[in-house]
C-alpha cells in the first residue's frame, strides 16, 4: 500500500465520524471504516475488534446497527466471531501443499510470509515408543528432539517438535536455530532425503499445546505427522507439525517440484 493511500484511509477513518444524511445505511459506513482500519493495520491479523458496546460508543449507534456492520465484514471473510469472546481480524491463510516435499519455513517464504522462528529446546529425550519404532531405533537409543515455535505478525500459528536420529548429537544448538529440518539433515550431515510419508489429524489442543499456541484449550488445532526417509529407505526424522487450524491449511496438489529446504539463516531468522 502506498503512502498517501495509507493516509487517505487513516483520515476516512479517524475518530468515527459518520455521514448521518447519506443515501448510504450507517451499518455500510461502519463497515468500511472498520474495512479501513484493518487495512492500514490498527488492527492486525488475529486481533480482537473493540466490543458491541465500544463500537456502539465509537459510532453513536443502536446494538442492532453495530451487528449489521459486523455481519458484512463477517460477509467478507475480513472477520470472525468466536461465541463469547468477540469478533476478530482474519487471520492468515497458509495453505501448505503436502505434495512438494519442503520444509515448514519454506511454505511460509513461499507465501509471502516472514515468521519468526523460535527454537524452545534441542537435547537427547527418552522417545515415545511411537518414535522408535517409525525410526527403527534400538532399544535404548535416544534421539535428538527439538521443539520450533512459528510466530507470525506475534501470533503463535504452528509448533514444529522433530525427533532426529542420533548422528544429529554432533548438530550444534544455534545450528538448529538457524536451519530448516531438512537443512539439518542434508546441509549439515549430508543426508539426502528422497520421500516422505504424511498423515494429518485433528485434535483439541490440551493445556500444553494451548498455552503455547496462546489459543483456548479446548480449541482445534491440526497435526501433522511426517516421516522422512533418505535414499536408501532408512527413516531420518519424524516431525509433529500442530497448527492453529484458523491460521493454517492444508492442501494436495496434483503435481509440481519436490524442492529441499534451505536453511532459516539465509531468510534472517
Amino acid at each position: 500500500m502506498t503512502s498517501s493511500r495509507r493516509r487517505i484511509l487513516k483520515s476516512i477513518s479517524k475518530g468515527g465520524v459518520l455521514a448521518r444524511e447519506s443515501h448510504v445505511a450507517l451499518y455500510q459506513q461502519i463497515a468500511r471504516h472498520l474495512e479501513n482500519d484493518i487495512a492500514i493495520g490498527h488492527y492486525s491479523a488475529l486481533k480482537r475488534l473493540e466490543s458491541e458496546h465500544e463500537l456502539m460508543e465509537r459510532f453513536a449507534v443502536s446494538r442492532i446497527t453495530v451487528r449489521q456492520a459486523i455481519g458484512n465484514l463477517v460477509q467478507k471473510g475480513l472477520v470472525v466471531r468466536k461465541q463469547g469472546k468477540g469478533t476478530f481480524v482474519a487471520g492468515p491463510s497458509i495453505r501448505h501443499d503436502l505434495h512438494d516435499l519442503r520444509g515448514f519455513f519454506d511454505v511460509f517464504l513461499s507465501q509471502g510470509q516472514h515468521p519468526e522462528t523460535r527454537l524452545l529446546s534441542f537435547a537427547a529425550v527418552d522417545p515415545p515408543a511411537g518414535i522408535t519404532v517409525a525410526l527403527k531405533l534400538e532399544r535404548g537409543t535416544r534421539p535428538m528432539r527439538f521443539q520450533r515455535l512459528y510466530v507470525l505478525d506475534g501470533n503463535p500459528v504452528g509448533l514444529a517438535e522433530a525427533w532426529l536420529n542420533p548422528e544429529a548429537t554432533n548438530v550444534s544448538w544455534d545450528d538448529v536455530e538457524t536451519h530448516s529440518t531438512y537443512a539439518i539433515l542434508q546441509e549439515l550431515l549430508g543426508i539426502r532425503i528422497a520421500r516422505a510419508e504424511m498423515a494429518i489429524r485433528a485434535r483439541i489442543a490440551g493445556k500444553r499445546l494451548g498455552r503455547i499456541l496462546a489459543i483456548p484449550a479446548n480449541a482445534s488445532v491440526l497435526l501433522l505427522v511426517r516421516i522422512s526417509f533418505d535414499t536408501t529407505g532408512t527413516p531420518r526424522e519424524v516431525t509433529h507439525f500442530t497448527v492453529n487450524s484458523e491460521a493454517y491449511e492444508f492442501t494436495l496438489s496434483a503435481g509440481g517440484p519436490l524442492p529441499i529446504s534451505s536453511s532459516l539463516k539465509a531468510t534472517g531468522s
